[in-house]
This record gives C-alpha cells, sequence and structure tokens, in this order.
C-alpha cells in the first residue's frame, strides 16, 4: 500500500476518534445558557477521573491527589513533537504571564508525554522548563498513561518518522490538540478545542474560574 495513503488514512482515522469524543462530550453541554461561552466545550455536570499513577519531572509520584484543590491545565504531546506541540507550549506560556499580569488564579499547567520510550524525566524537565519553570511534565507507564489519555476523551497514533516508516528510534505521533481543563475536584471540566489563541484561552479560563468559584 502506498504510504501516504496509509498515513492519510491514520490521520482521518484519528480525526473521526476526536470527532466520536468531541461529540460525547458536546451530548453532556448544560443548554440553559448558564455556563460560560468558551472556545471549547464546557462540562456540566464535570466528568470524574479515577486516579493514576505517573511521574514527574523531577520523579516525584503523581496522580489524582496531585489535581485536587487547583485547576489544571493539560495537553496531550510529546518532545519530539515539530509543530503543534511547540506552539501550543508556546501559546499556554503567553497565555500564563497574562494571566499573571491580570492577577487571575493560575492554573497548574501540565504536559503530558506519550512518549515514555523517549521522554525520560530529565529531558521532560528541560522541554517544560523552556517554556516556564513552574509547568509540569508528566511520564510513566504506558498503561498509565493511556489510562489517563482516555479518561480525557483524547486519542493518539504512532505515525512514519522521516524515513518514511515507523521504526525503533524514527516515529511521530499523531494526536489530539485539545487543552483540558481539570477542576479543583480532579474533575474534567472544559474541553477548549484546537486552534488556540492566547486571547481565548485567558478569556475562558477568567470566564469558568469565575463562574465556578462562586458556585
Amino acid at each position: 500500500m502506498n504510504k501516504n495513503i496509509l498515513k492519510i488514512g491514520l490521520v482521518l482515522s484519528l480525526s473521526a476518534v476526536s470527532m466520536w469524543a468531541g461529540f460525547k462530550l458536546s451530548s453532556v453541554l448544560k443548554q440553559d445558557g448558564q455556563v460560560p461561552i468558551i472556545e471549547g466545550t464546557v462540562l456540566e455536570p464535570p466528568r470524574a477521573l479515577t486516579d493514576f499513577n505517573l511521574m514527574d519531572e523531577r520523579r516525584h509520584e503523581f496522580g489524582l491527589q496531585q489535581l485536587k484543590n487547583k485547576w489544571s491545565l493539560v495537553f496531550i504531546g510529546y518532545t519530539n513533537c515539530p509543530d503543534v506541540c511547540p506552539n501550543t507550549m508556546s501559546i499556554m506560556k503567553q497565555a500564563y504571564i497574562d494571566m499573571a499580569a491580570l492577577k487571575m488564579q493560575l492554573p497548574q499547567v501540565i504536559f503530558l508525554s506519550i512518549d515514555p520510550k523517549r521522554d525520560e524525566a530529565e529531558l521532560l524537565g528541560d522541554y517544560v522548563d523552556y517554556f516556564d519553570p513552574s509547568f509540569v511534565g508528566l511520564t510513566g507507564k504506558k498503561s498509565e498513561i493511556d489510562n489517563l489519555v482516555k479518561q480525557l476523551s483524547s486519542v493518539y497514533l504512532k505515525a512514519a518518522g522521516s524515513s518514511g516508516d515507523i521504526n525503533k528510534d524514527d516515529y511521530l505521533y499523531d494526536h489530539s490538540a485539545s487543552l483540558l481543563l481539570i477542576n479543583p475536584k480532579a474533575q474534567l471540566q472544559a474541553v477548549f478545542t484546537a486552534p488556540h489563541n492566547k486571547l481565548g484561552l485567558v478569556d475562558g479560563l477568567q470566564k469558568i474560574t469565575n463562574f465556578y468559584n462562586k458556585k
């Protein structure tokens, strides 16, 4: 089979799954107009998450408990990503700076790697620190990563690297580009859909945190 056709098929499959996941999320969107309108989907009620066992860039255990009592913004990707990941991380950095200037409540920003083989803790630490020292990088066993990815209604597929094939050390990932917002009760509260921009992200985060912190 032609490799280009195969790659197109993988991308289309990923898009189809992402659309399905988005539909499932949209199906629980509250329709009475009370929840904030954002560039994405607000879940009402929010989706509860079950525990998971991952490790941050400092090799500290990271599970459901580390999501509680704070807002968290999660992006799923990998450090070898050529475009989507660095672009999204840069937008989050810019949004973070603007939020601090506005004296907004700052979320815990998390970069969840789907490439545990290459994204070891030290490399992951250097990657997130480049954007902001407060950002958290997560890695761990593939089964635990997949557990959390699935709970966040995200998907990813391994794709061919520069050689045109999926080799041991030469591969890419097609993956969801959404930003996932988790509330202080460790529940999935909202999904910001791509393409992202800092103004839309700051506006959405301000609306959501103000609305739910008052409840």
